[in-house]
């Protein structure tokens, strides 16, 4: 199983301890997402306050001088990605825990959320009842993958993976550069280009540049911009 946080704190025996139950915050920019949230959350006795905020900007000042012990967060908002302010929030708690509510499911968003220090990540596609373990375990000192993202990381981990310069190498491909620019670009020469071409279209099990790019869309290794 891939790498998630583990925060190892029980936050029911630690509020307990502080006659306080665990205060949590919901961080939602679309209202009504964040309203049926908050509606099903609070049915859980075991947790206290519950606020919402819309931005990342507000979730900081919220979270400064009194931080949260859990975080729901979605992916995408409006003024900082989810994963950028998990790491942001991190500094200001780090003895929080922190879920994604995603939409996203893309192997290179999935790699950013486990990297960036989450403690559980479920799809807003899942059933409501993967959202409440989710909360139950992490509350408990403990990871949770929702079933939709355990099938994600069986299917990453039967993949290659891709280092971090072949992925690097391969956005560039995508981009349409050639292997003399991509090298001027890395200060790299242009038979080590080569030879990491060479291994990227192993790895992906292509023949030629057209189904690598396509190949490496469809693996999440290229990031497709919304236009």
């Amino acid at each position: 199983m891939p790498y998630l946080c583990r925060h190892n704190v029980n936050l029911i025996t630690q509020r307990m301890e502080q006659t306080e139950k665990p205060r949590l915050l919901i961080i939602e920019d679309h209202d009504i997402v964040a309203f049926g949230l908050k509606t099903l959350i609070a049915t859980n006795p075991a947790l206290g306050t519950i606020d919402c905020a819309a931005t990342a900007k507000r979730a900081i000042e919220l979270t400064v001088g009194h931080p949260y012990d859990l975080y729901i967060i979605d992916v995408e908002l409006p003024d900082m990605t989810g994963i950028e302010l998990v790491k942001s929030l991190k500094t200001l708690s780090p003895d929080s825990a922190f879920i994604f509510h995603t939409i996203h499911d893309e192997l290179w968003t999935l790699r950013q959320m486990m990297n960036s220090g989450a403690n559980a990540i479920v799809a807003k596609s899942d059933d409501l009842s993967e959202l409440r373990m989710a909360i139950d375990s992490v509350l408990e000192g403990n990871n949770y993958f929702s079933s939709h993202f355990r099938d994600c990381c069986e299917e990453m981990e039967h993949h290659q993976t891709l280092s971090d310069r072949e992925i690097e190498i391969l956005a560039l491909i995508a981009e349409g550069l050639q292997t003399k620019d991509i090298a001027e670009r890395l200060f790299v020469s242009a038979n080590t280009i080569e030879f990491h071409r060479k291994r990227i279209m192993r790895k992906l099990a292509v023949t030629n540049m057209a189904q690598l790019v396509k190949e490496g869309i469809a693996k999440g290794y290229i990031k497709v911009k919304n236009k």
